[in-house]
């Protein structure tokens, strides 16, 4: 790396209370003039809007095979909503009245058509076959109701049919993205990475797999079963879209393997594949839907350069990871993680100004993810020594989170009074 930064960044506070506090901030009561309800009003009631993060756009599509049910249909997006998501947004956008633990709780005056197409579906889930199922499974997570699939679907074990395995597939999805639940979903893709019927399936689980076992569970030996069965069943595909969609997955997950193994060089090596992989992926993507998860893969390894560069530098220039910083927050505009990894390319070459550019936008769109953005906005200030915008970052952060111990002290180290906040 040309340029080497030299802040010790904290990438997250410590909170006062494990769960956070989100304060109820003053909005428009109006939802079609509400600031980030333009960006987030998918997740609060499934309108589509252009503005949205990558991952909450893909709530329109999945509605409307829902409401419309094809044999065989199934959803390729990567991208799963943090677990209680829409809380926060609806927190901070001041709709509390859209605030429900389950979809079923929303006020019926403000159930839009789709809205009223998800509980159509939930209300017949015993009489949905697996592929509908596995759809539904995906669309309540998007909604970032992790709690609610784990009630409606119970413990879902593969039992060897393709379609009921992929349903399987879908369910340890969600427990991958809700803490503590790590050892459940990586049983089914253990299974599943045996299965023969389906190697497309098999190579997805191996894949999902590998980032769990190192992210999760911190088992590189596991990540490396997870590997070696990957690669038999990657053998086994064909030449054709979906097969370059996973691979390149797979050879993305692989390079995380590596890096916790302190192979720089190896990890470098899966990233070209991963690269080599979208690059034939996004050359031929379907004038459709596919056409968002080809955009979305390339996001995705977007991103993991950018970390790679961070965590284990092998040569990539600064204007190299600058680059790929401006294509991340580019292909992802109003995605506060988008934003926050585009900040953290930017403090690798040393560059805080950017970063703090990048962090700021992060934090204007609300969520946990906005207020540590703020806080690595404050941070890289600090270093700046531009102590009025640093003050300013940390207590816009205690504004969406009033949890954060670190903001707090700095505001009382500097003078400053932090922030109230109706807090739950």
């Amino acid at each position: 790396m040309s340029a080497t930064a030299s802040l010790q960044l904290q990438r997250r506070y410590t909170r006062s209370d494990p769960r956070g506090a989100f304060p109820r901030l003053p909005a428009s009561p109006d939802i079609e003039h509400n600031r980030l309800a333009m960006f987030w009003r998918p997740l609060i009631d499934m309108t589509d809007s252009a503005l949205a993060p990558m991952h909450v756009r893909m709530i329109a599509p999945v509605s409307g095979w829902l409401a419309r049910p094809e044999p065989g249909r199934r959803s390729w997006f990567a991208m799963i909503a943090v677990a209680g998501l829409r809380h926060q947004v609806v927190r901070h956008a001041g709709l509390d009245r859209y605030d429900c633990r389950e979809p079923t709780g929303l006020t019926e005056q403000l159930r839009t058509p789709r809205w009223n197409t998800l509980l159509d579906v939930i209300a017949r889930f015993r009489d949905l076959d697996d592929g509908t199922r596995a759809l539904l499974v995906f669309q309540l997570a998007q909604l970032s109701y992790c709690q609610y699939v784990f009630a409606l679907t119970g413990v879902v074990r593969p039992d060897g049919d393709p379609e009921h395995d992929r349903y399987a597939y879908e369910v340890a999805r969600v427990h991958a993205r809700y803490p503590g639940h790590t050892d459940r979903a990586l049983a089914v893709y253990d299974a599943l990475a045996e299965h023969d019927a389906d190697p497309l399936l098999a190579l997805a689980a191996c894949a999902q797999g590998i980032s769990n076992a190192i992210r999760g569970a911190q088992d590189t030996s596991l990540g490396r079963s997870f590997e070696t069965r990957g690669q038999r069943a990657a053998a086994r595909l064909g030449d054709q879209w979906h097969s370059w969609l996973v691979i390149s997955r797979f050879h993305r997950a692989v390079a995380l393997l590596r890096m916790a193994e302190r192979d720089a060089d190896g990890m470098q090596h899966e990233l070209h594949a991963a690269t080599i992989a979208n690059d034939r992926l996004t050359a031929s993507a379907p004038e459709d839907t596919d056409a968002l998860v080809a955009l979305e893969n390339s996001r995705i390894l977007t991103e993991s350069k950018i970390k790679a560069a961070g965590r284990a530098p092998t040569g990539e220039t600064a204007r190299q990871v600058r680059a790929w910083s401006q294509e991340l927050a580019d292909l992802d505009p109003n995605c506060p993680e988008a934003r926050i990894i585009a900040g953290d390319g930017y403090v690798t070459t040393g560059d805080y100004a950017h970063a703090a550019v990048q962090y700021i936008r992060a934090g204007e769109l609300g969520t946990t993810a906005g207020a540590m953005g703020y806080y690595r906005a404050g941070q890289c200030f600090d270093a700046l020594g531009d102590r009025s915008n640093a003050i300013n970052a940390m207590a816009r952060c205690l504004e969406l989170d009033g949890s954060a111990i670190e903001p707090r002290t700095y505001l009382e180290a500097h003078g400053a009074a932090p922030p109230g906040g109706d807090t739950p």
